[in-house]
């Protein structure tokens, strides 16, 4: 199962010249019975040109007119990831930090090149430059740099998994943030192409038998847990609100803000200490549209009933399991919440409720490994590639940084009494 979707502007519109084609050719072909005329000819001949005109930016081009492959261009990199994939653990990522190298693209059926450069006059030439640096590298002279190297009509993509408060290095300086990117490839539904941490599925016709959910609840001796290296937020204090939740409720507290190490790269130790709590605090570092990351996947995975800060009530519907989750907005105050995860950990049938949503269908999860490194994977820019050769040129428009389809999206944690909670 691809862990992407691809959100097309308009799907390539060659296969409407397949019926000219076939008209052409048989006006030309003399031993045919269904031979054209001249006149006839002409005006078929008249009508594809005609239709291939007003399609030509949808026509696939398997190589420049030079000969050579097309190319994507990654400019910057986290630089993290060259230490990441050499790490003997991590050796089937290795070769995506090795350029240039050339991608088969099986949806596509064509090859492409993956260059990488930090250099400004690299870009121009380049069939789509992907931007994934997320740290603040770049000068505003190189913003301007790069931009005088732009091609015309270039698309340049912005890629990141990560939220638009933490990625300072893709923010353009004023003068050029309407004008930078034309896609976007993140988490968001809304996104060109959509890079989710996880998703659910129904079943539907293929139904298998229904499980026992008692396992779900038995051996669950613990109530709360949080884990956590980052206590620092820019946007929302989570740290003050699990403190505040501990004075009423038991919350234990892992990682660098907590009382105990659990390293987050160890599965089985991460699944060996949650395991045991029937609520997991899945909190956010941020509050933007659609922002449901790897915290709330896991903890559905691991058999723990989230309790979620982040994106909105209806956005957490609309993305996962039904009845999987407990939003802090279904409550009036901190002391509802906490009330109300008392009295259903103390009511088994109230508790299972959560877990029903598993006879129905079943979330496919991506590891944290993997998806750190999505933005350098070939499924990413096999994709993009193909958002590329299936849209028009034409009608490409770039995004507002600050808009809603990226910054602006991040504008409140909840409608509640959790703004009180805001930085």
């Amino acid at each position: 199962m691809a862990y992407f979707y691809i959100r097309l502007g308009k799907v390539a519109k060659l296969v409407f010249l397949l019926p000219g084609i076939i008209l052409l050719y048989l006006s030309f072909d003399s031993d045919s019975s269904t031979s054209l005329d001249n006149h006839g000819r002409q005006s078929a001949s008249r009508w594809l040109m005609s239709l291939y005109e007003s399609n030509r930016n949808y026509v696939f081009k398997s190589k420049k007119r030079d000969g050579t492959k097309q190319t994507i261009l990654l400019f910057g990199m986290k630089p993290h990831w060259k230490e990441f994939c050499k790490y003997p653990e991590m050796s089937h990522c290795k070769d995506l930090i090795n350029f240039p190298r050339d991608v088969f693209c099986p949806t596509l059926n064509q090859s492409i090149t993956i260059t990488f450069s930090e250099s400004a006059e690299d870009i121009r030439g380049a069939d789509v430059v992907l931007f994934t640096n997320v740290y603040n590298w770049m000068t505003p002279d190189m913003w301007t740099w790069i931009h005088g190297n732009r091609s015309d009509g270039q698309p340049w993509a912005l890629v990141s998994l990560e939220s638009p408060l933490y990625v300072p290095g893709m923010t353009p300086p004023e003068q050029y943030r309407d004008t930078t990117y034309t896609w976007v490839a993140s988490y968001k539904t809304d996104s060109d192409l959509t890079l989710p941490y996880g998703y659910y599925e129904s079943y539907g016709e293929n139904k298998p038998p229904e499980i026992d959910l008692k396992p779900f609840v038995t051996n669950k001796t613990k109530l709360i847990a949080w884990m956590s290296s980052n206590c620092g937020t820019l946007q929302w204090d989570r740290h003050r609100f699990v403190n505040d939740l501990k004075e009423i409720i038991q919350v234990d507290k892992y990682g660098k803000c907590g009382e105990q190490e659990v390293p987050w790269n160890d599965a089985k130790a991460v699944r060996a200490t949650l395991g045991q709590y029937k609520f997991y605090l899945s909190l956010e570092n941020s509050c933007c549209d659609d922002y449901v990351s790897e915290k709330f996947w896991r903890t559905l995975e691991m058999g723990v009933i989230p309790v979620v800060v982040g994106a909105s009530r209806e956005q957490y519907t609309k993305i996962a399991p039904p009845n999987s989750f407990i939003h802090v907005d279904q409550f009036a105050s901190l002391a509802e919440l906490a009330i109300h995860l008392t009295v259903i950990s103390n009511d088994e049938d109230q508790y299972l409720e959560y877990f029903k949503w598993r006879n129905q269908g079943r979330i496919v999860v991506y590891s944290q490994e993997v998806q750190y490194v999505v933005p350098l994977m070939e499924k990413t820019h096999c994709s993009l590639f193909q958002h590329y050769m299936q849209t028009n040129r034409s009608e490409d428009k770039t995004v507002e940084y600050m808009g809603k389809r990226w910054f602006g999206s991040c504008d409140s944690c909840g409608d509640k009494w959790i703004q009180s909670y805001k930085l």
